[in-house]
């Protein structure tokens, strides 16, 4: 059975995955743009992007609100995030 904070970060994982895979688009259609110069793929990059940042500001609004409502968990959530981080860098500086 999963504890509450470990549902928060699995939600938290699917966003962040969301959000890069949105990124990723825009860096495509970015790159296309460059090749081809063309305004319609700078009007869909510009859409996209538009896009990405509408929902990057409202996952980050609900991850406040997620906060507010949760923080205990919220934060022993975040140190934890933040402990594994730290363990995982350090072992690339060795």
């Amino acid at each position: 059975m999963s504890t509450a904070s470990e549902k928060d970060f699995e939600a938290l994982a699917a966003e962040l995955k969301q959000l890069r895979a949105d990124f990723a688009k825009l860096g495509e259609l970015l790159e296309s743009s460059a090749r081809h110069a063309g305004s319609e793929a700078l009007n869909k990059a510009k859409e996209t992007g538009e896009k990405a940042w509408n929902e990057t500001r409202q996952k980050s609004e609900d991850l406040l609100h997620l906060i507010e409502k949760r923080p205990l968990t919220s934060a022993a959530s975040a140190f934890g995030i933040g402990l594994l981080l730290g363990m995982l860098m350090r072992g690339h500086r060795d």
